[in-house]
């Protein structure tokens, strides 16, 4: 069929030759098996050259439009499977992996992610409801695996000018809500600071960290949160604390033991350890 069109192209089986790099004698054999197959004639000699008979112009135009499908075809590039994962993870760590999703090369994922408390994760994970899981507070339980992947660093932030030679404890606090129930690591307060060794002046309770960060940026409170969180954020600047509060926190990946450390793990425990290392 090829061959054929370039004839057709050309007029000539002489250059039909020449350009499909064979022998005039094997073309002009691959034309005659080929109208015998057909059981019609597909040229006929026009001058010094060759035309299309009244099938060979049908053939043609059917020719070139299979061709062009065969082309269509075989150039295809294969379509990428989307592929699903669901991620729950506390919400200091929810916002920094966002910022990193980017640099991930995770395009082919569609992402489900979630703003979860510690245990709830854990329990979806063995439930089989959620894939990954990252956390500062892990509960271990049946059929999960829990790796620890790095350590982070705390510090009290508050609006730049804000409540210069005040004493750490007569400070106004944007505090976690809700305490943590018994973990392994006894991490009592939701954002890691010990209460029961330095009290703090609990000024506003939150449940999201978003609002506590808005109160700070407003310049009505400080907050404990990890540095990572706090380089975001220029306008506010670190206060001194007790020795005691400056101890880092440990950050844990956790999947269900059936499942393998896939390629997927692999980048998700690079990407977390990036962030607390950062």
């Amino acid at each position: 069929m090829r061959q054929f069109c370039v004839i057709a192209d050309t007029g000539s089986m002489t250059k039909a030759a020449e350009l499909l790099c064979i022998t005039h004698s094997g073309l002009s054999k691959s034309m005659k098996l080929l109208q015998e197959e057909l059981g019609f004639s597909l040229l006929r000699p026009a001058g010094r050259g060759l035309a299309l008979t009244e099938d060979g112009v049908r053939i043609y135009q059917n020719a070139k439009q299979f061709l062009a499908l065969e082309e269509q075809l075989f150039s295809a590039t294969p379509r990428v499977q989307q592929k699903s994962v669901r991620i729950g993870t506390v919400e200091v760590f929810l916002l920094a992996q966002c910022r990193r999703l980017k640099q991930s090369q995770l395009d082919n994922y569609n992402f489900t992610l979630l703003d979860l408390n510690p245990g709830q994760i854990e329990q979806l994970i063995a439930d089989r409801q959620l894939d990954y899981g990252v956390t500062y507070a892990p509960y271990p339980m049946d059929g999960v695996e829990i790796t620890e992947i790095g350590k982070y660093q705390l510090g009290c932030y508050c609006l730049k000018g804000c409540f210069k030679g005040m004493d750490i404890s007569d400070i106004p606090f944007a505090v976690p809500a809700q305490g943590i129930s018994n973990n392994p690591l006894g991490i009592k307060e939701r954002d890691g600071w010990l209460e029961s060794v330095t009290p703090r002046n609990r000024k506003y309770s939150v449940n999201l960290l978003s609002t506590g960060l808005e109160l700070v940026r407003q310049g009505l409170c400080a907050i404990f949160i990890p540095k990572f969180v706090a380089r975001n954020y220029p306008d506010l600047v670190e206060l001194a604390i007790p020795k005691v509060q400056q101890a880092k926190q440990r950050a844990f990946l956790i999947k269900h033991k059936d499942h393998p450390q896939d390629s997927l793990f692999k980048m998700l425990k690079k990407t977390i350890t990036s962030i607390v290392q950062d």
